[in-house]
Parts: C-alpha cells; sequence; structure tokens
C-alpha cells in the first residue's frame, strides 16, 4: 500500500510540474504572439503611409503633365501670332520652351524625378505589405500554438502539448523571417 502511495504521489508530483511547463509554454508563445502583433501594426502603419505618399506624388505628376501640356498649347498659340508680334512670340516661346524642360527634367520636381519618388514610395507600400503579411502569419501560428497547448491543460494530452510547441516554433521562424525575409514568410 505505501509503494501504491508514493506511485500516485509522485505522478501527481509530475503532472503538477507538467503543468508549470505548459504554462510557461502559453506565455513563451503569448509574449511572441505580442512581438508579432507589434510588428505587423508597424508594419501596416508604414504600408498606409507608404500608399498616401505615393498616391500624393502621382497626383503631383499628373499636376506636372498637365500644365506642360498646356504650355506646349500655349507655345503652338504663340507661334501663330502676327508677324508685327515676331519679337514677343519669341520670347513666349523661349519662355515656354523653359518651362516644358523644367516640368519636364528638374531634378528635384520633374516629371522623371516625380515618378522615381513614387515608385520607391511603392516599392516600401509592397515590403511593408510583405512584412504584415508575414507578422499575420506569424500571429496565427501563434495563436493556435497556445489554443493547443490549453487544451492540453484541460485534457492531459501530451500530443496536444506538442502541436501547440511546434506551432508555436513555426509563428517564431515565421516572425523572424518577417523581420529579415518578409517575402518568404508573406505565404
Amino acid at each position: 500500500m505505501g509503494d501504491t502511495l508514493e506511485m500516485h504521489e509522485h505522478a501527481e508530483a509530475a503532472a503538477h510540474g507538467g503543468r508549470r511547463h505548459t504554462a510557461l509554454l502559453i506565455a513563451v508563445l503569448a509574449a511572441g504572439l505580442a512581438f508579432c502583433e507589434q510588428g505587423a501594426q508597424h508594419a501596416e502603419t508604414r504600408m498606409s503611409q507608404s500608399a498616401v505618399s505615393a498616391a500624393d506624388v502621382w497626383a503631383e505628376y499628373q499636376a506636372k503633365s498637365t500644365r506642360a501640356n498646356e504650355t506646349k498649347d500655349l507655345a503652338q498659340i504663340a507661334a501663330l501670332l502676327p508677324a508685327n508680334a515676331a519679337g514677343d512670340a519669341a520670347a513666349l516661346q523661349a519662355r515656354f520652351s523653359a518651362d516644358i524642360a523644367r516640368f519636364e527634367t528638374d531634378p528635384r520636381s520633374g516629371k522623371q524625378a516625380l515618378a522615381d519618388q513614387a515608385r520607391r514610395l511603392e516599392e516600401t507600400r509592397d515590403a511593408a505589405r510583405e512584412r504584415l503579411e508575414a507578422f499575420d502569419n506569424a500571429a496565427s501560428a501563434l495563436q493556435l500554438g497556445i489554443v493547443l497547448t490549453t487544451a492540453s491543460v484541460i485534457t492531459g494530452s501530451l500530443m496536444l502539448v506538442w502541436g501547440g510547441a511546434l506551432l508555436g516554433l513555426a509563428g517564431g521562424v515565421l516572425a523572424v523571417l518577417g523581420l529579415l525575409a518578409p517575402g518568404i514568410a508573406a505565404l
């Protein structure tokens, strides 16, 4: 009878220790989930900011295109001025040509510079979207790991603990990839 009581005490101690380890695993998974949610929030903010900025730059590009086309039309009208105003027409033509060149080629605000800037912003937006998807995937794996590990406490199933741990590991790998190589983790 003493042996049975001793075995029961050992089994109870092991179960209690197992619950502590499971609780610790749940805490680690929850901390990883918080990290992933924060990373996803930052990525979403960057994605929104870049999308708005790119749209603003493309709007400025469109305005420059409109102004350049209007200036070209005005230059054609100036060419039709009567011969006695030829000096005025030549001055207008020169001014319009300079304006057209500035709209097209100004290194800071010309159409090409604006298009390049907008494309860079779009690349930043796309990279942030990939990072957001990577962190969302990591968060999903961690959430499922927490669910399985919590269920293992109720059922006492070691398989659920291992399943939760594996999903947590997968979530951790996806989170690290979200930082280092988001394109890979954005499934």
